[in-house]
């Protein structure tokens, strides 16, 4: 299931200038550090500076759940709404982990196989596509959004995430 990136970002927040940036210009101000996947040798670093951003903004949303639904089963022990929260707070675990844990970015992968340049150009898509989406998730988490509208933000999430991962990948090996 191939993703639509290109224009995500556009229009969330206000603009840092008047001039359109770039997806790679708008990442690079997003995580410090990052230098977009320019020089073989840190594109290892890299992916693990944009894995620890959207880590870090989960975790965040993370917390601000579990205040939101501690806050509702004091005083509403059997509220339905805890399970909800329940379920959704296992898929953001698990989105969390699987962000974390996830194996480095090219991890040997030139000594294997050729990394083209529109690869790593649709990777800065979908960094900055899944940071967005870790955003957005936080904003709703902020909000007191309900646990559904916020699940759905988390399946979108993931989504992003697993299109990158397939980038990282040879060619013949995406599916």
């Amino acid at each position: 299931m191939k993703r639509d990136v290109s224009n995500q970002g556009s229009g969330q927040g206000t603009p840092i200038s008047e001039s359109p940036l770039t997806p790679l210009e708008r990442l690079q101000l997003m995580v410090p550090g990052f230098r977009g996947y320019k020089v073989k040798d840190l594109i290892r670093q890299d992916d693990f500076l944009v894995r620890k951003a959207v880590t870090q903004i989960l975790e965040e949303a993370r917390s601000i759940i579990e205040a939101n639904e501690a806050a509702i089963a004091q005083t509403d022990p059997f509220n339905p709404i805890i399970q909800q929260y329940e379920a959704l707070l296992s898929e953001l675990r698990k989105l969390i982990m699987e962000v974390y844990n996830a194996p480095l970015g090219d991890s040997g992968m030139h000594d294997r196989f050729k990394v083209y340049p529109e690869d790593l150009e649709n990777l800065v898509k979908y960094d900055l596509a899944l940071i967005n989406s870790a955003k957005s998730i936080l904003e709703a988490a902020k909000s007191s959004q309900q646990p559904q509208a916020i699940m759905s933000l988390v399946r979108e999430a993931r989504g992003y995430f697993t299109e990158r991962q397939k980038l990282l990948l040879p060619s013949k090996l995406r599916t």
